[in-house]
């Protein structure tokens, strides 16, 4: 699933060639993969997007007209940057053809994604974003402090929780507590504060340390194929690998679909 230095880069390769380049072009292949305003998502025709932000897991497309295009991606979406002439990738679902003789299109294996048409002033009324927390990448310490002494849970699932804070999923938050060497199933009711600030700032550090990684990935061309980033990571996905810290090996466990891989020598399990 894309995480924020994934949609980091994917917004910093898109919004300088998306300006003053107007839509032409809409094909919806997948009607319903617009949950919200689908009817109107030709009306995108012969308007421009002005910005492109990120919340959380939110791409959000600000239009010339005062409308926002927000895309959740979900697990499998993905994006590319195209000319018209070059060929789709299976799963093509929408697509945006543009002026200069681009296209965004998204392709989405599993149909999972979430796109929505909503006037500017009307975010709140998409499903989840009421409900999410303040961005990992602008939340300040003493807030992040204030909320997570809310949570008593396993460290990881708090991580992961959008209503917590909102952008980190199941790669980064193993990134993130390697950094602060903290064990994914350590309460976070066994935590001091000196703990939970070490936290803050592996997840501030190892954010802005994927983000230059990501936008190199994408330098020369928006062309994701079914793969995440993650060759960069340092333990998610390294299990059996000796942890790139201490040399011991790194622990690999899959509940419910999902890894969780850390260093159990770096990251020892506290007990409270």
């Amino acid at each position: 699933m894309p995480e924020i230095p994934d949609l980091e880069a994917i917004r910093g390769f898109l919004e300088p060639r998306l300006r003053e380049n107007p839509v032409v072009g809409v094909d919806l292949t997948v009607p319903w993969l617009v949950r919200t305003g689908a009817e109107g998502v030709q009306g995108l025709v012969g308007h421009e997007f002005v910005t492109l932000r990120r919340y959380g897991k939110f791409l959000l497309f600000a239009t010339d007209d005062e409308q926002l295009l927000v895309v959740n991606p979900m697990l499998t979406g993905r994006f590319q940057w195209a000319q018209a002439s070059e060929k789709k990738r299976a799963g093509t679902c929408l697509t945006l053809r543009f002026e200069d003789g681009h296209e965004l299109r998204y392709a989405d294996a599993r149909r999972m994604g979430r796109w929505y048409l909503v006037p500017v002033d009307s975010l709140m009324t998409v499903p989840q974003f009421e409900e999410l927390g303040p961005d990992a990448l602008e939340v300040d310490e003493e807030t992040f402090l204030r909320r997570i002494r809310r949570h008593a849970g396993q460290i990881k699932s708090v991580l992961t929780n959008q209503k917590f804070i909102a952008g980190i999923g199941n790669a980064y938050s193993d990134e993130i507590l390697w950094e602060a060497q903290l064990h994914p199933h350590r309460r976070r009711s066994t935590m001091d504060e000196d703990d939970l600030r070490r936290l803050y700032r592996a997840m501030r550090s190892t954010l802005e340390w994927a983000r230059p990684i990501l936008e190199a990935e994408v330098a020369e061309g928006l062309y994701q194929s079914n793969e995440e980033w993650r060759a960069h990571l340092r333990v998610h996905r390294k299990g059996g690998e000796p942890c790139p810290r201490c040399g011991n090996e790194v622990k690999s466990q899959v509940r419910g679909g999902s890894e969780t891989n850390y260093c159990l020598h770096c990251q020892p399990l506290v007990l409270g």
